[in-house]
C-alpha cells in the first residue's frame, strides 16, 4: 500500500499516478495543520515536545520581522508542510539514506521522494513561483529558526559537540547563523502549550495570510501567486 488515509479521511497517495491526481491524492490545510501539530522536530531530541507546526509558525513570524512580503511568509508558514505526508526526517538520517542509496547505485533516494511532495503541496496552495524567487531567503530564515532551536531546545554545546556545518560553525564569525535574540523557546508560555493549541495557532496564521494575499490581490484566492 502506498497511499495513507489523513487525519480528515482523505486519501494521499505517496508514488503512482495517482499521486499527480489531485482528484485522488487530496491536500487539505486542515490535515497539514493537524499532522504537522503532532510530528516533533530532531526526532524527539528536544527538552519539550517541540513540532514542524510550531517551528513553521517561528520561520513565518521570523520573516515577517525581516519585512518580507505576505508571500513570502505564507509560503515560511507552509515550507515544509509536505511533511504532513512524508513525516520530518532528520537531516543527517535524510544525509544517510541519500549516501547509502547512492552507495548501493540509486541516486539520492530522499531527496528526490521529499521533493516531489514538496512540490505537489506548493503548486496546490499556488506557492512554486514564490518559492523558486525567494529561496535564499526562505532559506536562511529556516536556518535562523533552527539556530534557535539549538540554543533553546537541544542539549548541543559549543566544544563539546560536532559543530553543525550548516549553521556556519567554526567559520568566521561574521558567517554563522545566529540565533534570534527576541525569543526564547524554552518560555514557560510556550512549554505550556499543547499540540492542539499549536494546530489551532497554524491555522489561524494561516486563514491570517490568506486573508492579507486575498486583499493584496483584490479578490479571494487560495495562496499566492508573486513573491
Amino acid at each position: 500500500m502506498s497511499f495513507m488515509i489523513t487525519a480528515t479521511g482523505a486519501e494521499y497517495h505517496l508514488c503512482g499516478l495517482a499521486m499527480l491526481d489531485p482528484a485522488a491524492c487530496e491536500i487539505r490545510i486542515e490535515d497539514i495543520a493537524h499532522h504537522l501539530a503532532q510530528i516533533n522536530r530532531f526526532t524527539g531530541a528536544c527538552t519539550r515536545p517541540y513540532s514542524v507546526a510550531e517551528h513553521s509558525l517561528l520561520v513565518s513570524e521570523i520573516a515577517q520581522r525581516a519585512g518580507a512580503s505576505v508571500y513570502v511568509q505564507f509560503a515560511a508558514l507552509l515550507h515544509d508542510a509536505h511533511e504532513a505526508f512524508v513525516t520530518d526526517v532528520s537531516s543527517p538520517a535524510k544525509e544517510a539514506v541519500n549516501y547509502l542509496a547512492g552507495l548501493s547505485g540509486g541516486t539520492r533516494a530522499w531527496a528526490q521522494f521529499e521533493g516531489i511532495h514538496a512540490r505537489l503541496v506548493r503548486q496546490r496552495f499556488k506557492l512554486t513561483s514564490v518559492f523558486a524567487g525567494n529561496q535564499h531567503a526562505l532559506r536562511l530564515f529556516d536556518l535562523q529558526a533552527l539556530a534557535t532551536e539549538r540554543r533553546d531546545l537541544t542539549a548541543w554545546r559549543e566544544g563539546t559537540h560536532a559543530p553543525w556545518g550548516v549553521l556556519g560553525d567554526g567559520q568566521d564569525p561574521a558567517m554563522r547563523i545566529a540565533p534570534i535574540d527576541w525569543i526564547r523557546l524554552d518560555a514557560p508560555e510556550r512549554e505550556r502549550m499543547s499540540w492542539s493549541d499549536w494546530r489551532a495557532a497554524f491555522a489561524d496564521r494561516f486563514d491570517e495570510l490568506t486573508f492579507a494575499i486575498e486583499l493584496a490581490q483584490g479578490g479571494a484566492v487560495q495562496g499566492a501567486g508573486h513573491p
